[in-house]
């Protein structure tokens, strides 16, 4: 166990937190790290959509020879 922010978290808590912020950090490269939508839903929407646009790109990548 570790301590992180003040909190106790436990190895498979601080792992996954780990995965997000590296998720997180990997949009924000490319797409910037600001949404442009106002209400709750289209923000939702638009963070779903750069997710999507991510992994066709990935996706791709991956596909070429």
């Amino acid at each position: 166990m570790g301590f992180v922010g003040n909190v106790l978290l436990g190895d498979k808590t601080y792992h996954q937190r780990s995965h997000v912020e590296s998720t997180f950090f990997a949009l924000r490269q490319p797409y910037g790290g600001t949404l442009r939508a106002r209400t709750w839903f289209d923000q939702f929407r638009e963070l779903v959509l750069k997710c999507a646009v991510k992994n066709v790109e990935l996706a791709v990548k991956d596909a070429k020879p």
